[in-house]
């Protein structure tokens, strides 16, 4: 990954995307997205009960001056590019708390190998809308969430999906290391234990996934260690490892690096743009300068609501929105 070359220029590489920038992706899912990918019954042994009608979920359950906008090298892509295909597809998601709102009416499509960034103020509803993309919001007793949202085509909130295997499919790491009272390969295999997997795929899957986490290089030798051991950023690449052990197709991290030091962070940025060949990322984040490093599109929430949404580069140096404007240049936030 590059490095700034100055406090005013943050490098940028742009993953492959024609995405104009006032360009909906909404309608492009379908035609085998949710092939080899099943969350329904038709499909999937774990999950029971049928479908709801209509798979949706039931009605229940400090101003600074301002600074110029970052600017980043131009390595947009080739306007010929191939669009990347949506993984994801908010529709008109809204999350409630009782009479409040936190999340409203949000559309937005994650496309499918690239790292997409959500920004904005504290409490503006990033954590929570995060949180609905795999249904961990219905662990917080009180949220009604309404809308939709698709993976590969398929309603995850339809009454017949399985909760548990969709996280499988949509991981999440959190702001802070939750690792677990044991050993670093026990940690990475915790998953594929749940998940009956024999010992040989089990110790497979455990190695590649602390490979592609840039842990095994470090830690080879010390697989029977504690994870309690570890500093904080290693034990943040190992919750990043155990949620790619069971083989996800997006992977949510919720500020994975508010609580590291500048190298460790530097470790999971570098991480990123391996990650992405492979997957989607959604990363929220309250560093504007990581946004700009690390994402190839940015959201931009204010009070719930989605404000903006599109090319990094095009979002902080020549947004639509006034609003994305004064935020981004640190007026406010």
């Amino acid at each position: 990954m590059g490095k700034p070359a100055s406090s005013a220029v943050l490098p940028l590489r742009f993953a492959s995307t024609s995405v104009s920038p006032h360009q909906s992706l909404s309608g492009t899912v379908g035609d085998g997205l949710g092939d080899g990918d099943p969350l329904l019954p038709n499909s999937d042994p774990f999950s029971s009960g049928p479908p709801s009608p209509d798979g949706m979920p039931s009605e229940s359950g400090n101003d600074r001056p301002g600074s110029p906008p970052l600017a980043l090298d131009d390595n947009s892509p080739a306007p010929d590019a191939p669009v990347p295909s949506p993984i994801i597809n908010v529709s008109h998601l809204t999350v409630r708390a009782g009479k409040k709102v936190i999340v409203n009416d949000v559309s937005l499509d994650i496309l499918d190998r690239q790292v997409t960034a959500i920004i904005g103020p504290s409490g503006c509803g990033k954590t929570t809308f995060i949180r609905t993309l795999n249904r961990m919001s219905e662990v917080s007793p009180g949220l009604t969430v309404t809308g939709s949202v698709k993976y590969k085509g398929q309603e995850v909130y339809a009454r017949a999906v399985n909760p548990v295997l969709l996280r499988q499919r949509i991981g999440m790491v959190f702001q802070r290391p939750t690792v677990f009272p044991m050993s670093i390969y026990e940690n990475v295999a915790f998953g594929l234990r749940l998940n009956r997997e024999d010992e040989d795929t089990v110790e497979r899957k455990v190695l590649e996934s602390l490979r592609r986490a840039a842990l095994l290089s470090e830690l080879q030798d010390n697989l029977d260690r504690s994870a309690l051991t570890l500093s904080g950023g290693q034990q943040q690449r190992l919750c990043i490892a155990r949620a790619l052990a069971v083989s996800p197709r997006v992977l949510l991290m919720d500020e994975p690096t508010a609580s590291l030091d500048p190298s460790a962070t530097q470790k999971v940025e570098d991480l990123l743009y391996e990650l992405k060949q492979e997957y989607a990322v959604v990363i929220v984040t309250h560093n504007m300068q990581q946004a700009a490093r690390v994402a190839d599109r940015t959201a931009f929430l204010y009070q719930g609501r989605l404000i903006e949404y599109d090319r990094t580069k095009k979002l902080f140096e020549n947004p639509r929105e006034k609003l994305t404007e004064s935020y981004v240049t640190g007026r406010f936030g």
